[in-house]
């Protein structure tokens, strides 16, 4: 096969998965819906967990790790979309955290500084950057310092608490991250 021909069976690939990809994302916007009138958390680890060992569990050793990659990614653009949905969770985890930092998000500003940690044998840095990408929002600085296994995590963001992306982002990040805080605003 040459590679023409294959690139043309990768686009039939891509076709076939688009409107499965379209049907996921009208799950995961009714899955929203219940979790606004039920209250329950949009990223529950021990769910997900058990998704990727059963759907990966007959996956071939050599694609393994991208199978579980791809679901873990497919999940978080997933839950990102919830996310975006439930505006009183962003206003709950948002007014909460800008409380805990004496932060008022009516000062004038044009940068967010966070901190969270990870556990570094497990953690899931990558996935955070690639959520501040998803939601349009760029870093300006980033330090990752490590101590006893854990990852202390500060990024400094460009954009306003005010705005649509940033909270949907600080949402997704203080649900799903731990020690999540607001440091400050610029």
């Amino acid at each position: 096969m040459t590679l023409d021909e294959i690139r043309v069976e990768i686009d039939a690939v891509d076709t076939q998965m688009k409107p499965l990809f379209l049907k996921r994302m009208e799950c995961a916007k009714q899955v929203a819906e219940a979790k606004a009138k039920t209250g329950g958390d949009v990223f529950v680890l021990e769910r997900e967990l058990s998704i990727i060992e059963k759907r990966a569990g007959d996956v071939d050793k050599e694609v393994y790790d991208e199978y579980v990659a791809f679901l873990r990614h497919l999940m978080s653009v997933s839950r990102r979309y919830q996310y975006g949905i439930l505006t009183g969770m962003q206003d709950k985890v948002l007014s909460s955290a800008e409380k805990e930092a004496g932060i008022d998000e009516a000062t004038p500003h044009s940068q967010v500084e966070i901190a969270f940690t990870c556990p570094k044998d497990t953690s899931d840095l990558n996935l955070y950057i690639n959520m501040t990408k998803l939601n349009g929002v760029e870093i300006d600085a980033m330090s990752l310092e490590t101590a006893d296994g854990v990852q202390n995590i500060r990024i400094v963001l460009d954009g306003n608490l005010r705005e649509e992306k940033m909270r949907r982002l600080l949402c997704q990040i203080g649900k799903e991250a731990e020690n999540f805080h607001l440091v400050g605003i610029k």
